[in-house]
């Protein structure tokens, strides 16, 4: 017998009924939706449950078929994949916060003038530290000394970090509490002197003598840079972050947090290279929902701003930089590199300089031998020789960069290596071509940490002016595409963290950020003006408050 129309009427109605009377735990529509899927796909609704996207489709689609405990209209605004930091220093950050900003202070004075106000507004004979001062913006570019910090805290220890925490200047107190004098050397470390003593200027390793103070804050302290960093993380649009260096104790209060609910940014944490940290991870990686800890970070030199970063050739504006800096012998390279390929460890290393760059690329060859899928990374890789991009698609090695480097530093790079090197620095693009990916962060506290400023700078490759107008090096600007899934996608790869996240797909985590315009389509002064408008972690808004 044939189904009458009525009666496929009626089953249609108890089919959308059925439907209907799926719960979930949120439905986001009226939205353009970027999914980032193999197909680039676009949506425009989705239905979340239980921290994970359950269907995506048309409008009407999912409005019908779930019924939702919560509903986000997004009012016809641009949703992508959670933004992801490949490298920063998220707990450093949140520090900073504490110390002394120094950042943007366009003299020496003006350093000292914001010293003495916060020593003035947090009295006592505690250390005085902070961070942000850059030599390249100020008159002459000469790099500080302490005489002045000497006159007016005789007696109070003062540090303050260069922008890129590889340089410090330290005052006499501090200097002496550490048992700094003109006999003393240390490896991999540069202690300027003049006539004969220190001049408080400290570089690399010698800076590392005072890790101590850092490592020495407390619970509450660390509690506090913890949860500071992650509201301006998720006001940024951030959803996860790659902390570039932390001692087992702090992903052990990490750990804390997310159970405690807390802190609800996921980490991707790198060990900072330290046998006591390899210890505590002798039995192999952690993975929970929203901690990985699978990666040892290591340096292998410093930064160019500094002139620490290890150069092939002499420094072209300063000969008594030589070379630059390598901060630990290749043999505990080797060491850390076999400790991680035997342990399941992702072995990630800071290399500024060609120098660098080629060394450690030679040991990861030498102990990774062929074709793997171990995803090493290479932190930076700032200035490269010719001879050496190969080595990353050889050896499967991914390239970890930070756009905004290329436009803060374009000022003043070429004066330190010349224009011949600089043409193979900052090689965003020719780095991505060498595996087809790369992962892209900010280096934050060094560089600012808002995501959409990366987006600009890897693709129109001006910095905040606007400058160049033609853009630097342009042959190394990335698409619009290629810098989305460099912070989506690719740094889902990056971490191990693809089958979750990195695109918007069911099954996944809905980890996503809605922007207030398409960053694929408008012009390049209106992406300067975009805006993060929500941040969503496991289908729950992270910011703003709801």
């Amino acid at each position: 017998m044939r189904p009458t129309i009525l009666t496929l009427l009626a089953c249609a109605l108890l089919s959308a009924c059925a439907y209907k009377n799926k719960e979930v735990d949120l439905v986001v529509h009226n939205a353009q939706i970027f999914t980032m899927d193999g197909a680039g796909t676009k949506q425009t609704a989705m239905a979340i449950k239980d921290g994970r996207i359950v269907e995506m489709g048309p409008e009407y689609q999912i409005l019908n078929r779930y019924r939702a405990k919560k509903v986000y209209d997004a009012a016809a605004k641009c949703i992508y994949p959670g933004f992801i930091d490949g490298h920063c220093h998220f707990l450093g950050y949140g520090l900073n916060k504490q110390k002394v900003n120094l950042a943007g202070a366009d003299s020496w004075t003006e350093v000292v003038q914001r010293v003495t106000a916060f020593a003035q507004a947090h009295p006592g004979t505690g250390w005085i530290l902070g961070r942000g001062w850059d030599q390249n913006r100020w008159p002459g570019q000469a790099n500080p000394v302490n005489d002045t910090l000497n006159l007016l805290f005789p007696d109070r220890p003062v540090l303050l970090q260069r922008v890129d925490g590889h340089a410090a200047v330290v005052n006499q107190k501090g200097l002496d509490l550490a048992g700094l004098n003109a006999e003393s050397t240390v490896a991999g470390g540069l202690l300027e002197k003049r006539n004969g003593r220190l001049t408080g200027l400290l570089v690399d390793n010698a800076v590392s003598v005072f890790q101590q103070i850092f490592n020495d804050a407390d619970e509450t302290t660390k509690r506090q840079a913890l949860l500071d960093a992650q509201a301006d993380c998720f006001a940024a649009g951030l959803t996860m972050v790659c902390d570039a260096g932390l001692d087992a104790g702090t992903i052990s209060l990490i750990k804390a947090m997310h159970a405690e609910g807390a802190l609800k940014m996921r980490v991707y944490a790198m060990l900072a290279d330290d046998s006591a940290n390899f210890a505590q991870y002798a039995s192999g990686p952690f993975i929970s929902d929203r901690l990985v800890v699978r990666a040892v970070k290591c340096y292998a030199d410093g930064a160019l701003g500094s002139r620490g970063a290890l150069l092939l050739k002499p420094y072209s504006d300063d000969a008594a930089a030589g070379h630059g800096l390598l901060l630990a012998p290749r043999s505990h390279f080797m060491q850390v590199a076999q400790w991680c390929k035997d342990h399941g460890f992702q072995m990630a290393t800071h290399c500024i300089g060609d120098s660098a760059d080629r060394l450690l690329l030679g040991v990861y060859g030498t102990v990774l031998g062929a074709t793997n899928d171990l995803r090493w990374r290479i932190e930076h890789a700032q200035c490269m020789d010719t001879a050496d991009f190969r080595q990353f698609g050889r050896f499967n090695i991914i390239p970890s960069v930070q756009p905004v480097h290329a436009t803060s530093d374009m000022g003043w790079a070429a004066d330190r290596i010349g224009p011949q090197r600089l043409a193979n620095a900052y090689a965003l693009k020719r780095l991505m071509q060498q595996n087809g990916m790369l992962a892209l962060g900010t280096d934050f506290p060094v560089e600012g940490i808002d995501p959409l400023k990366t987006f600009y700078a890897a693709t129109v490759r001006r910095n905040d002016a606007g400058q160049p107008a033609a853009g630097f090096q342009m042959a190394d600007a990335l698409t619009r595409e290629e810098a989305l899934r460099g912070m989506t996608q690719w740094n889902a790869l990056a971490t191990f963290t693809e089958n979750d996240l990195g695109s918007l797909e069911p099954g996944k985590k809905a980890d996503f950020t809605v922007v207030d315009r398409d960053l694929l389509a408008v012009g390049d002064e209106q992406l300067k003006r975009a805006s993060v408008q929500a941040t969503f972690v496991n289908g729950e808004q992270v910011w703003p408050a709801p």
